[in-house]
């Protein structure tokens, strides 16, 4: 089986302009702990609740501040073509419920969940 059977294709999703509260008000909403970040259909990073708490609050920074100045731009991702297991058997090494999945082109076509 393929990520691309096993995913979610309806991804919540910042953009980069968003807000930090913008953001946590999506992941509150959806209760999730992140949100891959995406510019222009492509990934461009993940902004976690973790993002927001060190990066916002915990500086002083406004809740106004662009999740492009808080997010994590290395962002770990999945290819919609790789095998699902192979995947899952990562996900568990890195301790990571979610992970974005992108076709060859770096655009995010959806979200892998492990349960």
């Amino acid at each position: 089986m393929k990520v691309r059977d096993a995913m979610n294709p309806d991804a919540c999703v910042a953009s980069p302009d968003d807000t930090a509260q913008q953001a946590a008000i999506l992941m509150a909403e959806n209760d999730i702990a992140s949100l891959p970040v995406v510019d222009e259909g492509r990934l461009a990073g993940m902004v976690s609740d973790r993002d927001i708490a060190l990066n916002v609050v915990a500086e002083g920074r406004s809740a106004s501040t662009c999740v492009r100045d808080v997010m994590t731009s290395r962002a770990i991702y999945c290819i919609d073509d790789e095998d699902v297991v192979d995947v899952l058997l990562r996900m568990a090494m890195l301790a990571s419920n979610r992970l974005p999945v992108v076709d060859h082109d770096g655009k995010l076509v959806g979200i892998l969940v492990r349960r």
